[in-house]
This record gives structure tokens, sequence and C-alpha cells, in this order.
């Protein structure tokens, strides 16, 4: 038998021909996965330098391995049914990766799935803004499927009359024995794709190799985070289970020590019970600074970078010119000699929970550090943790986003903090006015806001978001250096919020109001902000955190601080205004009446990496490996690898904390 005719007979095996039709298929999403834009403007071939191969052995093998196991169930239907099912779910993964950056799962799913995702004006928009991507993912979708069923339909046809399979005969209820050579051959070649790269991040494979001959560089440094495998289900299937074992670590002392090096003293000493509860404590017992209930305004700022607001201290005041002056006391009453009242916290060494906004968000709402290897846990009603506007029973809340909340994936629990008193603008008649319908909204929110009672508000921005062009083309000039234009972002933003300071300075009780202003996260804008090490993925996290209040009993002038602050704080600041003396799982200091120690820092976890923020420089790394980065504090310094004995043990701590983290937030142990 010729060459020819042996390779014809092979393709009239189901299994050899469907899986050979996956690989193409599976060829396919992975290049639209690296080639259709992407909505934050990032890109993928740079987020997965290194590991695309390795996405490929798994992809692949995965294909190959699971025709293997139907061929050897004698089960072609059910082979085709499941390439319907398992590229539905690819094309799916891929496209909620390219929308949030994160894998679909079961904890996303867990945690971001609402009906309205479906119907929202966000999803439709950016699938409409995308109009290509749209199509070639959902024509992709419906091949595959109509591919299944006409496979099932044709296959149960031809069985019924002919009473046999495409090219084994099932007359005697048994396969030929040469029917499991192609069916092995695919379960050995898959598996062996599959594995290759588990084995080698189980056994902490690192560095670079060099392949002879093509003299081709392989990236070796391993991760099981998005940043790495982004399908296919199978492999998703078995990290989950893997996390699932990982993440249940024994609370012991030592890891409620190593969680201990970075929480206040007196969280350690009103503890109950340590090891059931390690991150939960009694009320605090320190002084209070504020000895009234205060009307709280709390402004999320999109990508409020440290590094450039800090520039304003250095006489660089355009960058924020009305947030400048409300520091200054420009919007305050003044005393008889001229003098403003009131004053302002302007924190030098602020840190984020990291990026995207999800991380930030977390950690400033609910006061702990982001779950290593997720962005969040679950904020439905079943778990046992308290964002801090649930402690303010007695205030009026409300809340205004310039962006559907399903974007940042904050919906389940802006809808658990502010019920129905939460707003999201209109339609945005002119490009690049989401900021200033945003403030326009606020405005007529805090109207509504009584004078008899507390208050708190809280709305965010967005013209500062990656890659910047969220002003209107009218204001100023969008060049290509992004620089340029986050810097125009930024004060454009800032000009609408001079229109809500005048708004609020006028009410009867601005003097007992304070003001809170901060960044969700940092974000890359210039080479800087590309000097991290990778695997360890975006950890630029210095933020700008101000507060500012009129009452001069609280603040008085502009106080600069060098103490490290973060959005772990904001908690138990507000706390402090609000008059709420309760248990709590915050793990931050309360920025009027405390100063974190000198040198302890503040702590966030992102995927498999660790960040620690000091006062005048960074650690990072990751928690599976060993090597540890230093950089000065600010970014302008790279991060260099570091030895140093003190580094390493913060380095210790600081993956004992995450397991703790890990542990607590997988078994919802909270707090009681």
């Amino acid at each position: 038998m010729s060459l020819l005719n042996k390779l014809k007979n092979l393709l009239k095996n189901p299994f050899l021909a469907m899986a050979l039709i996956a690989l193409v298929v599976q060829s396919v999403l992975l290049v639209f996965f690296y080639s259709l834009p992407d909505p934050l403007g990032l890109s993928m071939s740079e987020m997965f330098e290194g590991k695309t191969l390795w996405q490929i052995f798994m992809a692949f093998g995965a294909v190959l391995a699971m025709a293997g196991l139907f061929g050897f169930a004698r089960a072609p239907r059910g082979l085709a049914v499941f390439y319907a099912l398992y590229f539905f779910i690819a094309v799916a993964d891929y496209d909620v990766f390219r929308f949030s950056h994160q894998r679909l799962s079961y904890s996303f799913l867990r945690t971001y799935f609402h009906i309205s995702n479906i119907t929202d004006a966000t999803t439709v928009s950016t699938l409409g803004g995308d109009l290509l991507g749209t199509v070639l993912w959902v024509s992709m979708v419906v091949l595959c499927f109509a591919g299944g069923i006409a496979f099932v339909v044709a296959y149960t046809l031809r069985l019924r009359t002919r009473r046999q399979t495409l090219v084994l005969d099932n007359r005697n209820g048994a396969w030929k024995p040469a029917s499991r050579k192609v069916p092995g051959v695919m379960f050995a070649v898959g598996m062996a794709l599959s594995l290759v790269p588990l084995v080698l991040f189980l056994t902490g494979t690192r560095g670079w190799i060099e392949i002879p001959v093509t003299h081709t560089k392989v990236d070796m440094r391993f991760t099981l985070g998005k940043h790495t495998l982004t399908a296919p289900i199978l492999h998703i299937a078995a990290v989950e289970t893997f996390e699932f074992i990982h993440d249940n670590a024994k609370i012991t002392e030592e890891l409620v020590s190593d969680l201990d090096a970075f929480l206040p003293k007196d969280f350690a000493a009103g503890r109950s019970d340590a090891l059931e509860l390690p991150m939960y404590r009694s009320a605090p017992a320190h002084e209070y600074r504020a000895k009234k209930p205060y009307n709280i305004v709390f402004i999320m700022g999109e990508s409020f970078k440290g590094r450039i607001f800090n520039k304003m201290l250095e006489s660089d005041t355009a960058v924020a010119p009305n947030i400048w002056k409300l520091a200054n006391g420009g919007y305050f009453e003044k005393d008889s000699a001229g003098n403003a009242l009131g004053g302002a916290l302007w924190f030098k060494n602020a840190f984020s929970g990291g990026y995207p906004t999800v991380r930030g968000t977390m950690a400033t709402y609910m006061g702990f550090p982001s779950h290593p290897n997720r962005d969040v846990p679950s904020f439905y009603a079943a778990n046992k943790f308290k964002g801090w506007p649930e402690f303010l029973t007695n205030y009026q809340r409300a809340y205004v986003t310039v962006s559907n909340p399903i974007f940042d994936h904050t919906l389940p629990f802006i809808e658990k903090f502010f019920e129905k008193e939460w707003h999201l603008i209109g339609e945005e008649k002119v490009e690049g006015t989401a900021d200033s319908l945003g403030v326009d909204l606020a405005i007529d929110v805090l109207r509504k806001m009584p004078t008899d009672k507390p208050w708190e508000l809280s709305f965010n921005t967005i013209s500062s978001h990656i890659p910047f062009y969220g002003y209107p083309d009218a204001y100023a000039a969008k060049p290509d250096d992004a620089m340029t234009r986050y810097r125009n972002a930024v004060r454009y933003t800032d000009q609408q919020l001079g229109r809500f300071f005048e708004a609020l300075s006028a009410r009867p009780d601005f003097g007992n109001t304070v003001v809170f202003i901060l960044g969700d996260h940092d974000t890359p804008v210039d080479s800087v902000d590309y000097m991290v090490p990778q695997p360890l993925g975006l950890s630029a996290s210095q933020i700008f955190i101000g507060i500012f209040s009129a009452d001069t009993a609280l603040l008085n002038g502009l106080a600069v601080r060098e103490d490290v602050a973060s959005q772990l704080d904001l908690g138990p600041t507000i706390f402090d205004l609000a008059q709420v003396r309760e248990p709590n799982h915050f793990w931050g200091y309360d920025l009027l009446a405390q100063e974190r120690p000198a040198e302890q820092p503040s702590v966030f976890f992102s995927q498999n990496a660790y960040y620690l923020g000091f006062r005048d420089h960074v650690l990072i790394g990751g928690l599976e490996n060993e090597d540890v980065y230093r950089a000065a504090s600010g970014g302008e310094s790279p991060y260099a690898l570091t030895t140093d004995a003190s580094d390493l043990a913060w380095k210790k701590k600081a993956v004992g904390a995450a397991k703790a983290v890990r542990s607590v937030l997988r078994n919802d142990i909270m707090m009681p």
C-alpha cells in the first residue's frame, strides 16, 4: 500500500480527523488571541513574552490527549460534542482574558457572574468597539457547534444504515487490535505536550535555555498565573484543583507570626483566637483623633500615580492645580489674619493593592490584601467579611461611577454596600467627557445629601485610564508621547474636580466634611514603569493618597507625611472619622492617629508575587521562587537582585503571610 493510501486510510479514522481539525481551530484561536486589539491597549505578545511556547504546548496537548481518551472509549460522537463545548469555553476564556485580564475559572464565575453582564452597556459597547473581533469569535463558536452537530447527526445516520463506524468494524462489538494504535499515539503525544510545562513548573525550573541548531532562547520561568497559561479549560480545572490544595495551608503560630509582621501591634493583642481567626481583632484601643462623626467624600482617581503627583511638592503644580489648591486650603475659610483654616495630609510613600483596579478596590474597601492567585474572593453576602461602608450604619451613603462597575468586577459589593444608591452616568455625547459627566452627577447627588445627619459620597474618575485618551480633542492634543497624554488626562480630571470642590465648599456642612483622594492603582506610562522584572508582571504600585478637611480641630495646614501609607489604611481611618469602634478584619493603620513603623512595609500580593512597600525602597519577588528584587521607591531606580539578610527575611514573612491569607479566604474564616 502506498504512503498516500495509508494516509487516506488514517484520515478515515474519525478521532484522528477530528483531532486534526481541532488543532487547526486551536491554532486559529491563538492567532486571534495575539492579533486582535486588547480593550486596555496592552500587548498580548509582551504579556506572554517567553511563555507562548508553553501555552501552545498545553493547548495542543489537551486537544490530542482528549482525542486519545475518547478513542479508547470508542465514542467519536462524544469527542465531537466535547470539542464543541471545549472550544466554546476556550473562546469565552480568551475573550474574558482580553476584556479583564483574568482567567475564566470557577472563582471568576463565582465572584463576577451577574445577569446584567449579558446586556450591560459596557459589555455591549466593548463588543461593538471591536466588531471584527466579535464577529470572528462568534463565528468560531458557531462553526464549532455546527460542526459537532453535523458530525453527530451524520455519524448516527450512517450507523443506522451500515451498522458500522467509519473505519472500524463493530459487527462483533470489538475493535480490531490496530484500532488502539492511533488513539494511543495521540494520547501519549498529548500528555507529553501537556505535562512538560507542568512538570517544569512543579520542579522549579528557572532561567533561559537555548535550543541547539535554531539558537532559539526559551524562557523557563514558569508560573501558573494568568500571564502564562490562558485556557485550555482542562488545564484551568487542573490548576483550580492544584490551587485548592495548595491554598489550604494549616494556620500555625509561625504563619501567624509572619502575618503579624505587617499588622499594627494592637491587632495581635486584640485577637481572641489567633489560630482560628488570624485576621480578625477586637475594636482597636488607640486614641482616636476625631471626636465627632464627619461627612466623608471618597474620590478614587483613575491611575493617580504617586511618582507624578509627588512632583507637585517640587513646584510642578500644573499636574493637578485644583487638588493642589485643596491641599493648601484654597477652598477653606480663612481666619482674621487671612490664613486658611483646616489642613491636609499628603502621603509621599503611598501604595495601592496592585493592578488592575479590582485589586486596589479590594484593598481599599475590604482592608486586606488580594488573595494570591486570585484578584478578589467573592463579595456575596455568604462570605464572612465586610467592607467599610457597611460599618457606616448611621450614614446616608451613595456611590457615583463613570464606568459600569461590571467592567472593574465591583458590582457585587457596590450593590451590597450602597444597595440602590449607586448612580451611573448617562450616554457620553462628546468623546472624552466622562469625567465631566461624572462630576455633574456627583454634584447632583451631593445636593441631595442631608445637613442634619452624617453622609458619605464615593465616586471615581476615568480620564487617565490607559492609554490616556479620555479627554476631549478640544481640551488638549493627544500626541504619541504617553506621559504627555497622561498629564493632559489628569489635568482634565482635576479641572472637573475643581467644580466639585466649589460645590462642596458652598455647603453649610463643609467644615464638618473630610475629603479622601487616592489612586486606584499605578499604571504603566513610560519606560520607568516597565523596569519590573518578569515573571512578576506589573508591580509598580505607588499611588497618590491625600486627606483634606476644613476643620482645623482635625487637620491644620499641609502636612507632608513620610511614613508608609496604603489603601489598607483607608478603612481604619474612616472608622476614626465615623466613630466606628467595632471588631473588624482591617489590616491597616488609622492615618489620622497612627503611623506605620519606619521598618515595617505595606504588603500586597499579585498572582504568585508579593510587593513590599517601604519608605525608601520596595521589594518584590515570586512566592514560588527565591529571587528577591529591590529598587528605590518611586520607580526611578531599576530593580536589582538583592541578597541582603533583612530583605530575605522580609521575603520569608511575605510568603508566610500569603499562605495564611490563602487559607483564610479559601475556608471563609475571615470573621465569626
